[in-house]
């Protein structure tokens, strides 16, 4: 992924690959299976699973300001606030069984575009 593109192109890319890499690994694939998602479920927000990506965020952050430095992003938003939006996404995800399981990963794909188009025009 180059992250000197356009920040909602590096979202799409990001997008596409946390999806494709959901749908070739068989354990993941079952993410997005209804029969055994509240299992699933469970077990990550038992084990606190969200904690255990925070590498993410951390390298992700400094992506962030490098695009607000260069006005490739807003900088009247905080780039932790910016990050918290971000971490939005992760977080409708964890609801999609309420929200409904049909609209995934496609609510994920529009909400992302319309945070970004938030934060970069």
């Amino acid at each position: 992924m180059n992250l000197e593109d356009e920040p909602i192109k590096v979202m799409e890319k990001m997008m596409y690959l946390n999806y494709d890499g959901m749908i070739k690994n068989p354990i993941l694939k079952e993410w997005y299976n209804k029969d055994i998602f509240d299992k699933i479920q469970q077990n990550f927000n038992n084990e606190n699973g969200i904690s255990k990506v925070d590498f993410v965020y951390d390298s992700f952050v400094e992506v962030v300001e490098h695009w607000q430095k260069n006005g490739r992003m807003r900088k009247d938003i905080n780039s932790k606030m910016i990050m918290a939006i971000f971490s939005s996404i992760i977080n409708v995800d964890l609801h999609k069984d309420e929200i409904g399981i049909e609209y995934f990963p496609e609510v994920l794909e529009h909400i992302s575009e319309f945070i970004m188009k938030g934060l970069t025009e």
